[in-house]
């Protein structure tokens, strides 16, 4: 695997974890209304998650391949598709995330909250089916999967313990709470750009 490939899956694993959504709003509540412990807590919950969503994309990904490769070349086709619906849905979004919502009823553990918020996404299975469309091949190993479905669980983890130690300090969060609309056009741009370097990337 070379240095390319191995910078562009870790970079996308980041920018897909980092994109605001609920899975944010659960840890960052967890952080700042519970305590830091928490936050990280549900960091590692919500990798493990993430984790699980890999392994069927790279699973299912790799039963088409040898199945019925004109599928798999439409799939990348949807796959650009979404990713630019995706970057200027986020763009044009204009709903400010709640962190003040305290609804943590249920008794569940912060690592059950952080685990069911990702599994329940259905929208991360299909982000993991358009990126790692275009990564997959009949030349891939086992080694070469397994990475993809480390460095996503891993990525992501990390990126939220991140998350969690910043936003405990009132500085970082009243930035994170101003800038809201700032980060969703800069998260929609990212995902635009993806798509259309994928595109150049297929046919030119």
């Amino acid at each position: 695997m070379s240095l390319v490939i191995f910078f562009k899956v870790f970079s996308m694993c980041l920018i897909g974890a980092m994109s605001p959504g609920p899975s944010m709003v659960v840890v960052i509540n967890n952080a700042i209304f519970k305590n830091r412990y928490h936050g990280i807590i549900t960091s590692i919950g919500h990798g493990i998650g993430i984790s699980i969503y890999a392994v069927f994309a790279v699973i299912g990904i790799g039963m088409i391949i040898k199945t019925d490769l004109i599928l798999f070349n439409s799939i990348k086709i949807v796959s650009i598709i979404f990713l630019i619906y995706m970057g200027v849905k986020s763009i044009f979004n204009k709903k400010s995330i709640d962190f003040e919502n305290k609804n943590f009823k249920g008794g569940a553990t912060s690592f059950f909250q952080g685990f069911a918020i990702s599994i329940l996404n259905p929208k991360i299975f299909i982000w993991f089916i358009a990126i790692y469309s275009q990564f997959m091949s009949e030349k891939n190993d086992f080694l070469f999967n397994a990475y993809l479905v480390i460095t996503a669980g891993i990525v992501d983890s990390i990126w939220y313990i991140f998350l969690t130690i910043l936003t405990t300090s009132s500085v970082s969060l009243n930035f994170v709470k101003k800038n809201n609309y700032v980060l969703n056009k800069i998260t929609g741009y990212i995902f635009i750009l993806i798509g259309v370097a994928l595109f150049v990337n297929i046919y030119f």
